[in-house]
């Protein structure tokens, strides 16, 4: 069985499976308090060296830096302690086993860092490939940790066919799994230790709305600036990431607003080509296909092509869509009012972009919906920000343990 253990500067070091076990349960055996002095200084510290180098590396690691810097993370901390019940402590659950998905590479630094703060032990399971901004960051935390002294963070990579992740779990208090149903399906039946927490991030899909006589009274800076904010939730990931909206409904009738949202898609257009986000050759044409199957089935009265960037169908049905393309690909239907909204969620939605509403309108609508679906009701440009309350798990909650003293 081949396992790599990442060490700092590009360090690659063989282990057996004998090693990784001991070194596991060494790991959990002496743990700090959740949001240790210690700890919070060493990731405000990558936090600095990123934002350092901001303007140099891709936009969602300068935001890793913004989140993870001093300030942010001092809240973050009063946050935590605040909603802690008089005579309970918190306390970490021991030895925590992440499980990144393929597509968004930079969240396993967000489960890693949520998890470490939190006090815990962790190993995580990377990646065969990685971005080289996210081999960056990754060789300034493992510095960081060896010039530490800390032992007990592991990140390695094996194969995902082995046994090797039963084995890894029997010695976890926790795990955390992205990348969908299917994953989750091939570990669920891996025995953790006992009490052990499992969170499961699986398969989820995500939509916008937007009020069409707000997107309609805009001058042309601000619908540049919502497009803007529009080509983050869209073209970031491709559409990949499960908080990536794949349609939006727009509130108010299709003759009146329709050419306003075509506008609104003009500028997102325009916007991904100068920013060079262009669909490689298989997606156009898989785009194409998935606009000319819709026309052709009908409920669409327009198909809207924006270059090799951006294609949307439109329908004046109020009716649910269910189309994951991808790539730049959105399904626009428009509804009556915002209150039909609700009767279109599913329970495998996960969060809602909404642009033009009051914020009573938007908790109304969040009130309203009593389904199971729908953790997360953000502003458009904000879909793809973490927080550390994610599909309805606050993870460090999760991540610790409480402990009475009455």
């Amino acid at each position: 069985m081949i396992i790599t253990a990442f060490g700092p500067q590009g360090g690659r070091q063989p282990m057996d499976a004998q090693t990784l076990c001991a070194r596991l349960d060494a790991s959990r055996r002496q743990l700090p308090q959740p949001f240790d002095d210690g700890r919070v200084q060493l990731v405000a510290s990558v936090a600095d060296a990123i934002i350092r180098r901001k303007g140099e590396v891709s936009p969602f690691i300068t935001y890793l830096g913004f989140w993870t810097r001093q300030a942010a993370l001092r809240q973050l901390e009063r946050s935590f302690r605040d909603r802690d019940l008089p005579g309970t402590l918190r306390r970490p659950r021991g030895l925590a086993f992440h499980l990144p998905p393929r597509n968004v590479e930079t969240i396993f630094l967000y489960s890693w860092i949520l998890s470490y703060l939190s006090g815990n032990a962790n190993v995580v399971r990377m990646p065969q490939e990685l971005a080289p901004d996210v081999i960056w960051v990754l060789d300034q935390f493992l510095a960081a940790l060896e010039a530490a002294g800390e032992t007990s963070q592991l990140f390695v990579h094996y194969p995902s066919d082995s046994q090797m992740s039963r084995i890894v779990s029997a010695h976890c208090d926790a795990r955390v799994v992205w990348g969908g149903d299917a994953k989750i399906a091939a570990f669920e039946g891996f025995p953790l230790r006992n009490g052990g927490k499992s969170l499961w991030f699986g398969d989820r899909t995500s939509l916008g709305v937007l009020n069409g006589a707000t997107v309609a009274a805009l001058d042309a800076a601000a619908m540049e600036e919502l497009a803007g904010r529009l080509f983050n939730d869209i073209f970031v990931f491709d559409q990949m990431a499960c908080s990536s909206p794949q349609a939006l409904y727009v509130v108010g009738g299709a003759p009146e607003y329709g050419p306003a949202i075509r506008r609104l898609m003009d500028d997102v257009s325009r916007i991904a080509t100068g920013r060079g986000a262009t669909s490689a050759p298989g997606q156009l044409i898989t785009k194409m296909a998935a606009g000319f199957s819709a026309a052709a089935t009908g409920g669409v009265s327009d198909v809207v092509w924006r270059g090799t960037e951006l294609t949307a169908v439109v329908s004046d049905a109020a009716e649910r869509i269910e189309r994951r393309i991808g790539g730049g690909f959105l399904s626009i239907v428009f509804i009556p009012d915002l209150a039909a909204l609700n009767g279109l969620l599913r329970e495998r939605d996960q969060t809602v972009t909404h642009f033009g509403f009051s914020a009573d309108d938007i908790r109304q609508a969040a009130e309203r919906n009593l389904a199971t679906g729908v953790s997360r009701w953000a502003p458009v440009g904000a879909a793809l920000d973490f927080d550390h309350v994610w599909d309805g798990y606050d993870i460090l909650f999760e991540l610790t343990r409480s402990c009475r003293v009455m």
